[in-house]
């Protein structure tokens, strides 16, 4: 079955040297912005606290932005993550599954599960783009949706990096989360 073409956004190959590093701008400041409204959040609380609150935040304005074009979204996904190449639902449901996995890290309910299922899903789209790299296949990052036009490329493995070890952070901090949220 071949996936759904979206309405307003075509995943093209991309040139990554007619890119600079100022236009990943959007993702150096959903993290900045997240970090700000976390110290804010846990009025400077305890750091695994914050770093719930942080995780969250980020993943739910990763969120936000991919549901303007979802079916794009996943086309595009689909073409460098492993588990988006074998199912298109879930390249679909990717975003929301971000937006729920972000308010549960806000929330602090189920962190363990939550960090679990964030560790999976950003390993596999690093392991998925660090292969497209080592093909040299030049396509879109969609970390952003299809709104921005980005490259993938070192800033993509840096980006899903930073994830994932926020989420080994909270997995080693998982005990003392537990005791301070009962």
């Amino acid at each position: 079955m071949q996936p759904e073409k979206s309405s307003h956004s075509h995943i093209t190959l991309h040139t990554a040297s007619s890119v600079s590093v100022w236009s990943y701008w959007p993702i150096a400041a959903i993290y900045v912005v997240s970090a700000v409204i976390s110290l804010y959040t846990v009025r400077w609380h305890a750091y695994p606290d914050y770093m719930s609150h942080l995780m969250g935040f980020v993943l739910v304005f990763f969120g936000l932005i991919k549901l303007s074009d979802v079916v794009g979204f996943a086309n595009g996904f689909a073409q460098y993550d492993p588990l988006a190449k074998r199912s298109i639902v879930y390249a679909q449901t990717y975003p929301f599954l971000e937006l729920f996995l972000g308010v549960l890290f806000i929330l602090q309910v189920f962190i363990l599960p939550a960090t679990v299922i964030t560790l999976c899903i950003y390993s596999a789209s690093l392991w998925g783009a660090l292969r497209s790299l080592a093909k040299k296949e030049e396509l879109h990052c969609v970390c952003l949706g299809t709104y921005f036009k980005l490259p993938l490329s070192t800033v993509t493995i840096i980006e899903a990096g930073f994830m994932i070890g926020m989420c080994i952070w909270m997995l080693a901090m998982i005990k003392s989360m537990t005791t301070m949220v009962m």
